[in-house]
């Protein structure tokens, strides 16, 4: 996320879904999901994104937020074989909010040097908190990082290109 939009940007996404689809939200989205199927194959995760609301305030960065659900987070590998990011979190959102003992969903951002992988997992993520959430980690390059990779990436091909 952070190449794609600005780390406040991420943080407030973050909020966004970790309130929409925590224990206090639980009900109302297992019996929306059940109802509208809002993450299936038949939706983009933009797309229910957006119908739920959870978007930047921001018009630029919600461009960003849409380029980053529709271009990057497809390209990200996943904890599943052959699944990818954005199938990897609509399976989690299905799996969570559609088993026999449904869990709220919680957010969270690791890096992508440390794992590039969209991963799911149960976990305890807020420390003052008994309940079991099921825990998805979106790989990340802080905006501050990925702004100097840039510079080094272009400074080694033009000093490539300088060579030639």
């Amino acid at each position: 996320m952070g190449r794609m939009i600005h780390d406040s940007t991420t943080s407030d996404v973050l909020g966004q879904l970790n309130d929409r689809f925590g224990p206090d939200e639980l009900a109302e989205m297992i019996a929306l999901q059940n109802e509208f199927k809002i993450f299936s194959d038949k939706h983009t995760l933009r797309q229910s994104f957006a119908l739920l609301g959870i978007v930047p305030a921001d018009p630029l960065e919600r461009k960003r937020w849409y380029r980053f659900l529709d271009e990057q987070l497809p390209t990200y590998p996943s904890d599943v074989t052959g699944v990818y990011g954005d199938a990897r979190v609509v399976k989690a959102f299905r799996d969570a909010l559609g088993g026999a003992h449904p869990l709220p969903v919680f957010f969270t951002v690791h890096l992508k040097s440390d794992d590039p992988r969209v991963t799911v997992a149960p976990g305890h993520p807020v420390v003052f908190s008994l309940v079991t959430y099921s825990v998805v980690s979106i790989p990340i390059v802080p905006a501050a990082l990925a702004k100097q990779q840039a510079a080094d990436a272009a400074k080694t091909r033009r000093a490539e290109k300088s060579e030639k």
